[in-house]
C-alpha cells in the first residue's frame, strides 16, 4: 500500500493569505493538488493541514481524502512529515510526500514514481532538466528517520545521505519544480499551459 501525504499545513507567509485556497484554474489550489493524486496509482490520500484548517478543510469536503490537523504547523514543514506518518496505517509500505502548492504536477508524473518505487524500492524523486523537485516517495525503512527531522528543512537531508536508495525518475514535468511561494509564482504558475 503506498499512500500519500499532503503538506498543506503553512501560513504563506510570504503570500498573506491561504496559498492553498487560491484560484487554480476554477479550482482551489489544494483541491487541485489532491485531485492530481486522487487519479495516480494511490491507495491513500493524506491531507495535513494546519494554519486556517476550518477553512482550508472546507474545500475539500467530498472528497476521498483523510484530513489530519497539524497543531504544531508553526514549527515548521518536519512537523507536517510527522502528523501525516502518523496518521498512516502499519500495512502502508512507503508514503509519497507532495506539496499542496504544486498543482502543476501530472498524474502521468505520480504513476512514474509509483511504478518506479514498486520496482526499485527506496526513495524514488522526480527530475526535471537535472532539478530534483517533488513529490518524493519514501520507503517505510526510512520512516524512522522523517520522524527525526526537525524545523523547516523537509526531508533533503535524508535524500542526501542516502544516495545508493534514490531511483531517479526524469520526468518532462515542469511542475515538479514549481511552487507558489509568492504572487509572482502564483502569476507565472496560473499563466503556465501544460
Amino acid at each position: 500500500m503506498i499512500a500519500a501525504v499532503v503538506l498543506a499545513a503553512g501560513t504563506s507567509s510570504r503570500l498573506g493569505s491561504p496559498k492553498q485556497l487560491l484560484s487554480f484554474r476554477g479550482r482551489p489550489v489544494l483541491v487541485a493538488v489532491v485531485e492530481n493524486l486522487l487519479t495516480s496509482r494511490l491507495d491513500r490520500v493524506v491531507v495535513v493541514l494546519g494554519h486556517q484548517s476550518g477553512e482550508v478543510a472546507r474545500v475539500l469536503e467530498g472528497l476521498p481524502v483523510e484530513v489530519v490537523v497539524n497543531q504544531r504547523y508553526i514549527e515548521g514543514q518536519a512537523s507536517s512529515l510527522k502528523c501525516g506518518l502518523a496518521a498512516l496505517d502499519p500495512e502502508v509500505r512507503a508514503a509519497l510526500f507532495a506539496l499542496g502548492d504544486q498543482p502543476l504536477v501530472r498524474p502521468s508524473t505520480v504513476r512514474l514514481l509509483v511504478d518506479g518505487y514498486r520496482s526499485a524500492g527506496g526513495i524514488a524523486a522526480p527530475f526535471y532538466q537535472g532539478q530534483r523537485g517533488n513529490p518524493v516517495i519514501f520507503d517505510r525503512r526510512f520512516f524512522p528517520d522523517l520522524e527525526l527531522l526537525k524545523g523547516d528543512a523537509g526531508a533533503r537531508e535524508i535524500i542526501r545521505s542516502n544516495p545508493e536508495s534514490l531511483l531517479r525518475v526524469d520526468v518532462d514535468d515542469p511542475g515538479v519544480v514549481l511552487d507558489i511561494d509568492t504572487w509572482e509564482d502564483y502569476q507565472n504558475i496560473i499563466c503556465i499551459k501544460l
